[in-house]
């Protein structure tokens, strides 16, 4: 695949020689692309520029396969979705070609295609059009689950027609913002040793669906090695990918760049999982600083000798489960998850691992209360109910408690001794803590792992509780969920991001026993489990195909009123640097303050340069709660449109609308902000998407609210000087909408190696397409 000019400043010449010491160069325009149709029937081939647009590519295949004599058709996309004639005007061959191979499907006579247009807030209408609406027009083939979305597209098969056989030995996990260079070293040293490696930057071609092809990989790969650094599993994509890998039943060799293991966010998973690190323990101890950024090549390569050993004997012995021992691996030893995962929500490959099932475990349905043990007499209250309708219940303030009694529990003999000696009695105290945390996290691991379903009982003491938020990340996508309020609190950034849009429910209630049954039952009687997400990436994906694509787009988040005296200045400065650059579309919440002053500042000087003012508001139908003092809301709680620009409508509720717009869009400016700014701030983190905090504002954009500290951190092939200026009080207003105005030239000018995390949306694809929109104006 073609190399250009902006990569060729960020890849090694390495990266493109072959292993005969060659480069291979592209000096014609057109290749040479295959034609088969749906039942796997080659028809032919043509030559064309995989530039052409669909509805050219069309005319190619009639001309150049006249003697296959092929009968009206449609193309599908890399989803397999059909393509409708109107939307072969804005698609090209690479958006729907596989391996160079583009696939298509003949009509028959009783075909109905129906065309669906997207209106907007400036066209003339006699109702108001929204997203939701449109997703519910939708056949209902979007909503199922993306591993089974591929079997319904040939009425006649069930048969997926196009599935990847390129298996690996090897699958290389990292946070493309922190490793995507240590990836491609240490995949270079697997492949020296032989091994054949799985890295996504080389495997994900165009036209070819980001979350199908790396489940495949996961399921196909022997050894999945993530590289672990400070964001490793607080990123939405490697979270899922080192799930999946545990769910079925990989051997998972960690590489670890921390100083302490487990990380947080994945001790549970890696309770008993032996790591590799990253140096050696003399180099580290010199090193004080731990600059993970450069990996030296004589490490790298004692890592991979290291790993290769352990991957030589897996492979070797696969079907013997000797080498395993999940309890207390050793340092020589590969482990893997032994005990099986019971009433799994997620859909696994066909011929996956046995170490999942969808099937629950035989007797009463088994579901684990998570709570704090502040919160003991609600959650034996609750315990009591459910026990009364025929559930088994655990609670896992029981195990906290039952582990951290052994922290503190001594024999006389050994306290007498511990009286005597304060640093025996330190280190003693210590090891003996770490031992039972060990065996909590294993405990809750296995009997969650029997569960049907987790319950979190949210309190303030739960929120800043690790091990409550270890259980938390270890049960999201892993397990079904209800979350249950125990009192008023403002839930955390990690806490709103990792419980997405699940309703809450609320211990308040007089009736919440009577409807947290009735939710229980439908949870567990639900079909597809991630209908709810499909449907969130389903929005995600029709904001982003409405939005312009003649250029990049940036989101502005922020506060709804002012609280620094020169935050107004400092929105009027940016939206007036920020409209000089050409054909960038600004973002807002549709919200009073920071995003509208800014954008105002933005839509003003470009209307007054002539220019196509590319504003636009994304706000929620409606959301059940009073935000008439933030936004232009109407009594019936839904929202009107913002004056200036275009206004869309996206998701139920404003929670809903930020989880789409950070899935949707690359980048977002924070300015101050509350603890809603923070959230949305947490939900770009987590889709690994950037954050420009301007933190001279304070508030969110100044550290407050729980804000992700890695927003701080300076972005690759970002100023160092233009970084400071945001966070420079002495630093004029103008300085700062100039150096906003660099870093997102730096960051849009750079090379992303996880390009396809940003711009493939979504995981699960509409058949719509903006080409069924009508043109955005004024």
């Amino acid at each position: 695949w073609p190399v250009n000019l902006n990569q060729e400043m960020c890849i090694r010449a390495s990266h493109v020689v072959d292993h005969d010491n060659l480069v291979t160069i592209q000096t014609g325009e057109e290749y040479r692309i295959g034609v088969m149709s749906t039942d796997k029937k080659p028809l032919g081939f043509i030559f064309a520029n995989i530039t052409l647009l669909l509805s050219e590519a069309r005319h190619e295949i009639n001309q150049q396969l006249q003697s296959a004599k092929l009968t009206a058709f449609s193309f599908l996309d890399h989803n397999c979705w059909p393509i409708f004639d109107f939307q072969e005007e804005r698609l090209t061959i690479a958006d729907v070609m596989i391996q160079q191979v583009i696939y298509i499907r003949f009509r028959s006579p009783d075909d109905n295609i129906t065309t669906i247009a997207v209106s907007h807030s400036n066209e003339k209408v006699a109702k108001k059009n929204d997203f939701n609406t449109l997703s519910s027009t939708v056949d209902a083939f979007t909503h199922l689950p993306y591993h089974s979305r591929l079997k319904n597209v040939d009425q006649d098969s069930n048969k997926a027609i196009i599935k990847s056989t390129n298996k690996k030995q090897i699958l290389i996990s990292y946070v493309r913002v922190e490793a995507a260079l240590h990836a491609l070293s240490l995949k270079e040293e697997f492949e020296k040793l032989g091994f054949s490696v799985y890295l996504d930057v080389h495997e994900i071609k165009c036209g070819v669906d980001w979350q199908d092809s790396l489940n495949d990989a996961v399921s196909s790969c022997e050894v999945f090695v993530p590289l672990v650094t400070p964001r490793y599993g607080k990123t939405q994509w490697t979270n899922r990918e080192i799930k999946l890998a545990d769910v079925l039943g990989k051997y998972v060799v960690p590489v670890n760049f921390l100083k302490d293991w487990p990380p947080a966010c994945l001790a549970i998973q890696f309770a008993t999982t032996q790591f590799i690190p990253w140096k050696t323990k003399e180099s580290t101890s010199i090193d004080d600083k731990e600059d993970i950024s450069y990996w030296d090549k004589v490490y790298v390569v004692k890592v991979a000798q290291q790993i290769g050993e352990l991957c030589r004997r897996c492979i070797q012995q696969s079907d013997s489960p000797d080498i395993l021992n999940i309890d207390e691996p050793s340092s020589g030893q590969l482990s893997k998850r032994i005990s099986m995962i019971r009433s799994c929500p997620l859909q696994l490959p066909e011929n996956s691992s046995p170490m999942a099932s969808q099937e629950p475990r035989d007797g009463k349905p088994l579901i684990i209360l998570s709570c704090h043990p502040h919160q003991n007499d609600l959650s034996n209250e609750i315990k009591n109910y459910l026990e009364d309708e025929g559930y088994e219940i655990i609670l896992t303030s029981e195990l906290m408690v039952e582990f951290d009694k052994g922290i503190y529990e001594y024999t006389e003999p050994a306290k007498k001794r511990l009286r005597g000696n304060k640093k025996l009695k330190t280190g003693r105290k210590t090891e003996l803590s770490e031992k039972a945390t060990k065996q909590m996290r294993l405990k809750f691991q296995r009997i969650t792992d029997e569960a049907c379903m987790v319950i979190f009982l949210l309190s303030q003491a739960f929120a800043t509780s690790r091990s409550c938020q270890q259980q938390v990340y270890y049960c999201e996508h892993r397990k079904r969920f209800i979350p249950l309020k125990a009192e008023e609190f403002a839930l955390p950034g990690w806490l709103s991001m990792l419980i997405g849009t699940a309703p809450l429910e609320d211990v308040r209630r007089k009736d919440y026993k009577q409807t947290l049954v009735a939710r229980i039952k439908q949870t567990l009687s639900r079909e597809h489990d991630l209908s709810d997400e499909a449907e969130i990436s389903l929005k995600s994906y029709l904001l982003k195909e409405t939005l312009p694509k003649s250029g990049p787009y940036v989101y502005v988040s922020g506060g709804t009123k002012f609280y620094n005296k020169t935050t107004e200045a400092i929105c009027k400065s940016i939206g007036t640097y920020l409209a000089d650059f050409d054909n960038l579309s600004l973002v807002t919440g549709g919200f009073y303050g920071v995003g509208d002053i800014l954008a105002r500042s933005f839509y003003d000087k470009r209307v007054s340069c002539k220019k196509e003012p590319l504003v636009y508001h994304v706000l929620p139908v409606r959301d059940d709660q009073d935000r008439s003092l933030q936004a232009r809301q109407n009594s019936d709680k839904s929202f009107l449109n913002v004056p200036f620009g275009s206004t869309i409508f996206a998701g139920d509720s404003v929670r809903e609308r930020e989880i789409i717009v950070s899935k949707a869009i690359g980048i977002c400016i924070l300015i101050e902000g509350g603890p809603g700014a923070a959230h949305e701030a947490e939900q770009f983190c987590w889709n690994d998407h950037t954050v420009i905090p301007v933190k001279v504002t304070g508030g969110a954009a100044g550290g407050k609210f729980n804000v992700p500290q890695q927003i701080f951190e300076l972005p690759q092939n970002v100023c160092q000087d233009d970084w400071e200026i945001l966070a420079d009080k002495s630093a004029s207003v103008d300085d700062i909408g100039a150096a906003v105005l660099n870093i997102i030239h730096c960051l849009l000018n750079q090379d992303n190696f996880g390009d396809l995390r940003i711009d493939d949306y979504p995981n699960c694809q509409s058949p719509l397409s903006t080409a069924s929109t009508l043109p955005l104006t004024q």
